[in-house]
């Protein structure tokens, strides 16, 4: 996990939310997807990214005040994400990573909320969300119909 570079695809901000916690879609389900939900999706986009760029900056300023060097932190989020990858850590540095990790997670619980409020500001469900933006993670075409809406947006 990187915490310096920005969400550069409406993928990756849109899938903040636990999009993967709904994998029982069928992946090979063809999810119809309305011009309107769409336009709600790209009417939120702007809000949602902020939203995550906030989060970015708090949880490197977070990081950053518990001791830890961000490539320091970086290693251990890998280590700990990873069975397979071992490093040698202090017990000192276990605890204090391990409380950063709580802080973290805590911080996230209120991003989600914010989110989740932007979503449902735009009439949308979260479980409908959440299955579009399944959909938009394998489906080029629905990608290709909201990257039009957002420039349209933009104009």
């Amino acid at each position: 996990m990187r915490f310096l570079n920005p969400f550069k695809t409406l993928v990756v901000c849109i899938a903040t939310i636990g999009a993967c916690a709904f994998s029982h879609v069928n992946a090979q389900e063809q999810l119809e997807v309305s011009d309107a939900e769409l336009n709600k999706i790209a009417t939120a986009f702007p809000d949602i990214q902020q939203v995550n760029m906030e989060a970015q900056q708090k949880v490197m300023k977070t990081v950053e005040e518990s001791g830890f060097e961000p490539n320091r932190f970086n290693e251990l989020y890998q280590a700990a994400a990873s069975p397979e990858k071992t490093m040698d850590v202090s017990d000192e540095e276990k605890e204090r990573f391990g409380k950063l990790m709580n802080e973290i997670q805590q911080m996230q619980v209120g991003f989600t909320q914010q989110i989740e409020k932007i979503i449902s500001d735009e009439g949308m469900t979260l479980d409908r969300y959440q299955k579009i933006a399944m959909a938009l993670q394998r489906d080029t075409e629905l990608q290709n119909r909201l990257r039009t809406l957002l420039e349209q947006k933009q104009q």
